[in-house]
């Protein structure tokens, strides 16, 4: 049997028979058969060498194989775990948005960040980030408290509200014995939101490369937040000013007086539960409403104790807030979970560069619309 047919146990035993033959034997033994049992000796010795490091070397394959394929799974899970909110994605998103001539100017992305932008944006357009959105969306309702307070609605497609507005006949009423009540006779409107286009784009020139990235998302932020707030904004007001969706004609009043009586005649027109809020901007606030006195000569605007940059004070117990938005003179004073704004699609950003200037023009579209539940919830009114 040659030493390739013979297993590891049979070659180790081999070894020791003739190990053991030659101190036995020794004496008996003449030089030419000493190194035959010699060299049969290190022929073994070498098969059993060459079999250890093919063993090792098996095993070495067997443990890298195992260790890619925990690779393999764990960056699948990985991967699994990434979202809108997770940082990689987050810079990655931004790398993407700064990428001219094929070139990112905030560098190339890590493997962790192409791993999160492949996979979140595999069967859909790139996915803002929550971060970012989560920073417009603040930076929105905290500069324009209208949009901030209105009751909102994320329905995706056009739809109308029912309103009842009067009972004509037939309310609940006292009858004789055993008589039924007059039928109940009502009047209905609606009140449709179909949702405007609001777009705004920002174009970041070649320059903008010299910013941080974190400067960079906040100036994204900041500028489309800002504008497509004040788009919302100015939806809102439209409604409102709407004979069919806003306010009713009986609670718009023009020349009203802003005095004691001016502003409680004012706050009687409003109807509906929930709690009222005035908004005006800081000159009507502060040369207007600030200057009001209650029948006994006190003061019935009381400003806020605590640094709030939109809460500026009460009057009559009523938050009074500022809105920059408003035309100097105008308040509007209503029940703001009255107003119903829907969010179509809240925010969608894109972006695309001009060949000739190197610019990026980054857009930010927003699908949206508002309007009043009860016309009688707000008035508005320019004071003298």
């Amino acid at each position: 049997m040659n030493l390739s047919e013979m297993n590891g146990e049979q070659l180790e035993a081999r070894k020791a028979e003739l190990l053991s033959e030659m101190k036995e034997k020794r004496d008996a033994l003449n030089t030419d058969e000493l190194e035959a049992r010699q060299a049969e000796i290190q022929a073994l010795d070498a098969e059993l060498e060459a079999r250890r490091a093919a063993a090792a070397e098996e095993a070495r394959q067997a443990e890298e194989v195992a260790k890619q394929a925990g690779k393999k799974i764990f960056k699948e899970e990985k991967s699994m775990n990434y979202n809108a909110a997770s940082p990689e994605y987050r810079t990655a998103w931004l790398k993407n948005l700064a990428v001219r001539d094929g070139v990112s100017l905030f560098g190339e992305m890590t493997t962790e960040e192409r791993d999160a932008f492949t996979f979140l944006t595999s069967n859909t357009g790139a996915v803002v980030p929550t971060e970012v959105m989560n920073r417009i969306i603040e930076l929105v309702e905290s500069t324009y408290p209208m949009y901030a307070d209105a009751a909102k609605s994320n329905m995706t497609s056009g739809f109308a509200i029912p309103r009842h507005k009067t009972i004509a006949a037939g309310d609940a009423a006292a009858t004789n014995e055993a008589a039924a009540n007059a039928d109940e006779q009502d009047t209905f409107d609606q009140l449709p939101l179909d949702g405007v286009e609001i777009k705004k784009h920002l174009v970041i020139s070649r320059k903008m490369k010299w910013q941080s990235i974190d400067a960079f998302q906040a100036w994204v932020e900041k500028h489309i937040a800002e504008r497509i707030g004040v788009a919302k904004e100015t939806r809102i007001r439209t409604q409102l000013d709407n004979a069919t969706y806003g306010i009713d004609a009986g609670n718009v009043v023009a020349n009203a007086t802003c005095d004691d009586a001016g502003i409680r005649a004012l706050l009687a027109k409003i109807k509906g539960q929930g709690v009222k809020v005035v908004y005006a901007n800081a000159n009507t606030i502060w040369t207007k409403l600030a200057g009001v006195n209650d029948g006994a000569g006190n003061k019935a605007f009381i400003p806020s104790p605590m640094v709030d940059p939109i809460t500026q004070g009460r009057i009559y117990g009523i938050e009074v807030k500022l809105d920059d938005n408003l035309t100097d003179n105008v308040v509007y004073i209503g029940i703001p979970s009255m107003i119903l704004a829907n969010e179509f699609e809240t925010l969608f950003m894109n972006h695309a560069m001009d060949p000739k200037t190197f610019e990026d023009i980054v857009a930010g579209y927003s699908l949206f619309d508002a309007g009043l539940e009860n016309p009688k919830s707000f008035v508005k009114a320019t004071f003298q």
